[in-house]
């Protein structure tokens, strides 16, 4: 970082400058209705596409620090890799190539370099959103540090979320839905419309929402799935033509809007039974949606008396979301552990994205 300065003080008071940290948290989501509809262009075709969504206290959390080392490091203490080298090493390393891919749309060459150090409290492969969550962290850390040293200003979150969705697909290779960055930008409970102009986002504040988070149970099935290829199968299978797998999108989406429609009304129990009857026609879409651990879950869950019980996310795999009477609570937690399932230390998150500026 090259600089000029008048004065030992001047190089004091610029190392100072760098003396802070910008930490981030996110959290992460479950899908109540609608998950795939999220997903552009798909939903411009499609009748009354909404999705719905729950922030979950399974954080993603980034920590920036800026110095003056001439590398920057990257530290995902998750997944256990580091990287560091220069700028266009660590943005063209496959060690963690979607940090470096934010590093370089969010910061530039002749900023400071960067200490990056990272963590996710979900399961990898969960179905929660994680790496998204993750990105949306990294993103808002990158643009506060660099707002702290009075290099740019922070996006609109609308701005932030298309930059950081489009950063995923360029990784990932295959289109992705929105509703991930939305659960962690807002957490609590959400409703996305989409329309010509794009998605519209309604966050219901948790007071309101206190039925659902004492009904929910989390549960890892201990089996991780990727979500990308069975979303990019059913995006091909709707613009090759296929009108039955349209036609079932379609019902998906009326479904969903009945359940945005109920949790404007405050009915709680029909939110549930909705999400059950558009989990029953998900199922239908991709066999393969459950698995053996899932299925074993599921049948001890509803047999001990819970409600609901769903796969979150494209399925495969991942962390099942709950749903049962606070008396039937403790009983149902065993029979899931007795079947496999792993309960997670979850619960309906009151807030989104935090962003913590420590100083020193």
């Amino acid at each position: 970082h090259d600089a000029c300065y008048n004065s030992l003080s001047d190089l004091v008071n610029y190392e100072e400058s760098l003396m802070f940290a910008v930490c981030v948290e996110a959290p992460t989501r479950i899908d109540l209705a609608g998950g795939t509809l999220d997903i552009n262009p798909l939903f411009h075709i499609l009748d009354r596409p909404i999705t719905v969504n729950m922030g979950i206290t399974l954080n993603a959390k980034v920590t920036v620090r800026p110095h003056e080392s001439g590398s920057f490091f990257f530290n995902s203490k998750d997944q256990e890799l580091k990287s560091e080298g220069s700028f266009h090493d660590v943005t063209q390393s496959q060690e963690l190539p979607l940090f470096g891919l934010l590093l370089k749309e969010f910061w530039r060459e002749d900023w400071p370099t960067l200490s990056i150090e990272s963590s996710c409290l979900s399961p990898a492969g969960a179905g929660l959103g994680g790496s998204s969550c993750l990105a949306i962290s990294m993103a808002f850390a990158l643009q506060y540090t660099a707002q702290r040293l009075g290099l740019q200003e922070v996006d609109d979150e609308y701005d932030l979320v298309k930059k950081v969705q489009n950063i995923e697909t360029r990784l990932i290779r295959c289109p992705t839905g929105c509703q991930d960055y939305w659960g962690a930008v807002r957490g609590r409970l959400n409703v996305l419309s989409f329309g010509a102009g794009g998605v519209a986002v309604e966050t219901i504040n948790p007071e309101h929402t206190q039925y659902l988070s004492e009904r929910m149970l989390v549960c890892y099935s201990g089996r991780s799935r990727a979500s990308g290829m069975n979303n990019w199968s059913i995006f091909k299978r709707v613009f090759d033509g296929d009108d039955s797998l349209l036609a079932k999108l379609n019902q998906i989406g009326q479904i969903s809007s009945k359940v945005s429609e109920a949790i404007r009304a405050s009915r709680w129990n029909q939110v549930i039974e909705m999400s059950k009857e558009e989990w029953q026609l998900r199922k239908s879409l991709w066999p393969e949606i459950e698995t053996a651990e899932t299925k074993a879950i599921d049948k001890a869950a509803l047999e001990a008396g819970a409600t609901l019980s769903r796969v979150c996310g494209a399925g495969g795999g991942g962390v099942m979301a709950i749903f049962v009477e606070p008396e039937l609570k403790n009983k149902v937690a065993e029979k899931v552990i007795e079947a496999g399932g792993q309960l997670l230390d979850a619960t309906l998150s009151k807030q989104g994205v935090q962003v913590n500026i420590l100083e020193g």
